[in-house]
């Protein structure tokens, strides 16, 4: 792979990305599915670049790729983290035995009328 062709994918993906935060913003699961879909779609292209092989124009696509993958990851876990909030879910601190948080179940009653 070439560095155009790499910085069009680069520049497809960092898309994807901007939408993917966009849907994370308004809770848009359908819209998150689908755009999971086309990412898994756009990895298995870029998985198959050799690290070794590349120049440094391709290097900080990859830097930007990365940094717009972690810009779009801290959302997702604040929206998580608000969500559970709200349902009242509070994590303990501590783990269960498959190294998942464990979480106390809220107070908070949620009752729908």
């Amino acid at each position: 792979m070439n560095d155009d062709e790499l910085r069009l994918l680069g520049e497809e993906l960092c898309a994807l990305f901007i939408e993917e935060r966009r849907a994370i913003s308004t809770l848009d699961h359908e819209r998150l599915s689908w755009l999971a879909e086309q990412k898994r779609g756009l990895a298995s292209r870029l998985g198959a670049i050799s690290p070794g092989s590349l120049s440094p124009a391709a290097k900080q696509i990859l830097s930007a790729i990365k940094i717009e993958a972690q810009a779009t990851a801290m959302l997702a876990n604040a929206a998580n983290d608000a969500v559970r909030t709200l349902l009242g879910r509070e994590p303990t601190g501590s783990y269960d035995r498959r190294a998942r948080r464990t979480e106390a179940q809220g107070t908070r009653l949620l009752v729908r009328y």
